[in-house]
């Protein structure tokens, strides 16, 4: 049987998973999961959303939940105002 190749993000969180049990190896290297978390984690910890601390060799993951609801918040107003941009330059093409 034929092994289906691996994209990058697989790989690499196949070397980051390797002690943990073989079930949440499978789903965390899945290929759509594995490109989420690749592209999801490093954005939120530059928001400050997540941040990342090392006990040993164990990571700590925290959630700092203020920040994720003023990112919401801010994501929100950016949404809005280029919905509202986009309403203008389709109405002045218009005309």
């Amino acid at each position: 049987m034929a092994r289906s190749k691996q994209n990058f993000a697989q790989k690499i969180l196949g070397l980051v998973t390797y002690g943990m049990p073989a079930p949440v190896r499978q789903v965390v290297t899945s290929r759509w999961i594995a490109m989420l978390i690749v592209i999801a984690v490093p954005i939120l910890v530059v928001s400050g959303v997540l941040s990342i601390s090392w006990n040993g060799y164990r990571p700590s993951f925290n959630i700092d939940q203020k920040r994720a609801v003023q990112v919401e918040r801010d994501l929100e107003k950016q949404a809005t105002r280029a919905a509202q941009d986009l309403r203008k330059m389709e109405d002045s093409r218009r005309r």
